[in-house]
């Protein structure tokens, strides 16, 4: 049986924990509770799905599922949620390109 590297158990740590909106200093928190849109993090995220394999890709999902809504949220006039560093250009990086690698990572 393979073991997992320090660096694969801590990772896979970093996609749960992402799907825990109270975990702070994840993606996802800093997104839904703070309102800051953390490249680097999401960054992170997007290389560890596309370079392994072995991923928990329910919380992949959940992930990918944030963004969207989060995206949906802050577009909405009759909602309060607002990304607070939000900018067209990651947006369109995360329709055309972010989204994509880790849908592409669902699906290997």
């Amino acid at each position: 049986m393979k073991q997992s590297t320090g660096l694969e158990a801590e990772t896979k740590d970093l996609l749960t924990k992402n799907m825990n909106d109270e975990e702070e200093d994840t993606f996802c928190y800093k997104l839904i509770e703070e309102g800051v849109y953390d490249v680097n993090k999401l960054k992170r995220i997007i290389e560890y799905a596309s370079t392994n394999k072995n991923i928990d890709k329910e919380a992949l999902k959940w992930i990918i599922n944030c963004v969207d809504r989060c995206y949906i949220y802050h577009k909405d006039e009759h909602d309060y949620y607002t990304i607070k560093n939000y900018s067209i250009e990651e947006e369109n990086m995360w329709e055309g390109v972010w989204k994509e690698r880790l849908l592409q990572a669902l699906n290997e």
